[in-house]
């Protein structure tokens, strides 16, 4: 990686994260390299310390769908994906690209939820698609906002609920299909244990829960996810890592956000398995437990 592509952890985190960052210092735009002179069209993705004029946002420059920087002059053309996305090298080295990589992945996933004591059912089909494929495929019911991934509307049986499939969008670094693929597990999780008709906050903000403890899970007690990692891919998959985390924790809809940290707070306070207990028995989170403090 270069100097204005390499992963940089603040001190402390800034105040908020909304994907940019502005700043009314004078400062040299790390894409096309010319001064940026106006504040306001100064842009920065805080957790790579990359700067750039704001036009390039509009103005065609290749973008990273995975981290989410831009080209630079000079630098490596990005991996075109062939359905409008690209990759830098560093997301593309570590991307889920085809079926046996979604394999692994999916094993290391398993072997995450059996870690929590949680069964998954193995039946479950997961696809690997591209873009054009999620984009025209009508899903009957879809549970996070985006496109990267998607979940098939519960089949009715005599017997119990039957989840679809689960479909993943290809070309996503290994930590971040991952988390996405850890939330809807959950989702998976829930309508098989009865949970059709749940209240969109605590339902996604459970599900959340499971991404922000996979995220931790596969950068720590599943280590050996990246010892087979050269340093660079280990450390940028790390600053990967915490950005998502970062942005799951600040996020500022009522839906995602409000619900992750609703849903945090209660496994916080329980445990994880007692607040899913009372969410499969009384479709809630339990209740917020106040201290009773006296002067």
């Amino acid at each position: 990686m270069g100097n204005t592509g390499s992963p940089r952890v603040p001190n402390k985190p800034p105040p908020r994260f909304s994907g940019y960052h502005s700043a009314p210092n004078f400062e040299i735009c790390h894409v096309c390299n010319r001064n940026i002179e106006r504040w306001d069209n100064l842009r920065q993705l805080i957790f790579w310390g990359f700067k750039f004029c704001k036009m390039h946002e509009v103005d065609g420059t290749p973008r990273c769908s995975g981290c989410y920087r831009f080209q630079t002059e000079g630098q490596m053309e990005y991996v075109n994906l062939g359905d409008g996305r690209k990759l830098c090298l560093n997301c593309y080295s570590i991307a889920i690209l085809d079926p046996s990589k979604c394999n692994r992945l999916i094993e290391k996933m398993r072997e995450f939820y059996k870690e929590l004591n949680l069964e998954v059912d193995k039946d479950i089909p997961i696809l690997l698609v591209d873009k054009d494929f999620m984009d025209k495929r009508q899903i009957t019911n879809w549970s996070r906002n985006g496109d990267n991934i998607q979940v098939q509307k519960a089949k009715k049986t005599l017997t119990k609920a039957k989840v679809s499939s689960i479909l993943l969008l290809f070309g996503m670094p290994d930590v971040i299909m991952g988390a996405i693929l850890a939330h809807e597990m959950m989702h998976a999780w829930l309508i098989l244990k009865g949970c059709k008709k749940l209240d969109r906050k605590v339902c996604e903000g459970i599900c959340e829960v499971m991404a922000h403890l996979w995220l931790e899970w596969f950068c720590n007690e599943g280590k050996n996810n990246l010892d087979a990692y050269a340093t660079e891919q280990a450390e940028f998959t790390k600053i990967l890592k915490i950005i998502h985390a970062y942005k799951m924790t600040t996020r500022v809809d009522k839906i995602y956000g409000d619900g992750f940290r609703e849903a945090q707070r209660a496994v916080s306070t329980s445990n994880l398995h007692k607040t899913l207990q009372h969410i499969v028995r009384h479709k809630t989170l339990p209740p917020r437990i106040h201290s009773n403090s006296t002067c």
